[in-house]
């Protein structure tokens, strides 16, 4: 499992840029699709409160859109930054209500 998580949906093209982005610098991530289990869904609301896709992710560290800018800044401190917590984040949305 990648430590980067990058939420998607099928659809959005802004996505697809971003994919190709990390793979034209061979970067391992989880592609994860909200849109294809309602546990990724869970997931990506909790870190972005719903704001959209794609939505990068590595420890504390979230891009929310496809900015290269970014992403490189976040690709040059995910050694100094803990992993999302897949895990512990899933548990604490399984306690929580429906919404």
């Amino acid at each position: 499992m990648a430590t980067i998580r990058l939420y998607t949906t099928p659809t959005c093209s802004y996505c697809r840029d971003a994919k190709a982005w990390l793979d034209e610098r061979s970067c391992e991530y989880d592609a994860l699709d909200i849109t294809s289990d309602v546990r990724i869904l869970r997931e990506w609301r909790a870190l972005t409160g719903g704001e959209g896709v794609p939505a990068l992710a590595h420890g504390n560290d979230l891009v929310i859109g496809f900015s290269p800018e970014r992403y490189e800044q976040l690709l040059e401190c995910c050694e100094h930054t803990s992993h999302v917590d897949a895990a512990r984040l899933e548990k604490e949305l399984g306690e929580a209500p429906e919404g």
